[in-house]
C-alpha cells in the first residue's frame, strides 16, 4: 500500500521574509522571470461575485509583499474594468511598473491605475481604435502595440526585459493567465487556498481562454504555509514537458 506523507507545521516565518529569493530572479531567454498570483475559493474558482476578493487580510498582505519584490506587476483588462489596479508599494522609492494587457484599449479611465504613482503601460495590438489609445494616452499611462489583433505577450515580455523587468507578477485574470500557461510563459504559480465556498455555477476557473499548452505541465511546491484562520498559501514551480 502507498505511504502518504504527513504535513504540518514545522516552524514559522514572517510574512515579509518570504520569497525574497525573487529579488534575484532566475534569468531567462529574453524575457523576465513570471509568477502567478491567485487565490482561489475551496470549491475551486478564482472569482466571488464577478470579482477576484476571495482571500483574507492575510493574503492581501501576502500580494502586496510580493509586489514589494517584483519589477513590474501586470493583469488583464478585463481584471481592470471590476477591481481597482495600483500595485503601489509603500517606503520603495522606484515603484513597480504597472502593466494592463487589453487588445482594444478599451479601458475605464477613472480607474486607480490611472494615478498609479509610477510607470503605466497599457500594451495593446495594432487593431485598437486610434480614439481608445489616444484617450488613454491623455489619462497618463504608456501605450505600445504588441502584434496586430491580439496582444503578442511573447513580444510584450521580451520589451520588457529590456526595459530591465527580471520579475513580473501578474494578478490576472484567468484569461491572461491561460493565454501565458498556453504560451509557457510561468514559471511559478502562488496560490491561496481560501477557506470560502461559493457554489457558483458562473465564477472563473484558474485558467481560461481556448489556448491549451502543449505537452504536460505539472507543479512542484516549494513552499506550503498556513494562517491561523486556515487560509494556505502555496509557492510552486511550473514544469513543461
Amino acid at each position: 500500500m502507498a505511504e502518504l506523507t504527513r504535513l504540518g507545521a514545522t516552524g514559522t516565518d514572517e510574512l515579509d521574509t518570504l520569497h525574497r529569493d525573487l529579488l534575484e530572479s532566475p534569468a531567462h531567454d529574453g524575457r523576465p522571470h513570471v509568477a502567478l498570483n491567485f487565490v482561489m475559493t475551496a470549491d475551486g474558482r478564482v472569482s466571488f461575485q464577478g470579482r477576484a476578493e476571495i482571500g483574507t487580510r492575510t493574503d492581501r498582505a501576502l500580494m502586496f509583499h510580493l509586489r514589494s519584490l517584483a519589477d513590474a506587476v501586470m493583469i488583464g483588462a478585463g481584471t481592470l474594468r471590476v477591481d481597482p489596479f495600483a500595485p503601489a508599494v509603500q517606503g520603495r522609492e522606484r515603484q513597480p511598473l504597472a502593466i494592463v494587457v487589453s487588445r482594444t484599449c478599451d479601458l475605464p479611465l477613472g480607474n486607480r491605475f490611472f494615478a498609479h504613482p509610477g510607470p503605466r503601460l497599457v500594451a495593446t495590438s495594432a487593431g485598437a481604435p486610434a480614439t481608445a489609445v489616444a484617450a488613454v494616452r491623455a489619462a497618463g499611462a504608456e501605450v505600445e502595440s504588441f502584434g496586430d489583433a491580439e496582444v503578442d505577450l511573447v513580444a510584450l515580455l521580451a520589451a520588457l526585459r529590456r526595459r530591465g523587468v527580471r520579475f513580473l507578477l501578474c494578478e490576472g485574470g484567468p484569461t491572461l493567465a491561460g493565454q501565458l500557461l498556453a504560451g509557457r510563459l510561468v514559471d511559478e504559480l502562488f496560490l491561496t487556498h481560501a477557506t470560502l465556498i461559493t457554489a457558483e455555477p458562473d465564477a472563473r476557473r484558474l485558467f481560461e481562454g481556448s489556448l491549451r499548452p502543449t505537452g504536460t505541465v505539472r507543479l512542484e511546491r516549494i513552499s506550503l504555509h498556513e494562517s491561523a484562520d486556515g487560509e494556505r498559501y502555496e509557492r510552486s514551480r511550473v514544469h513543461y514537458r
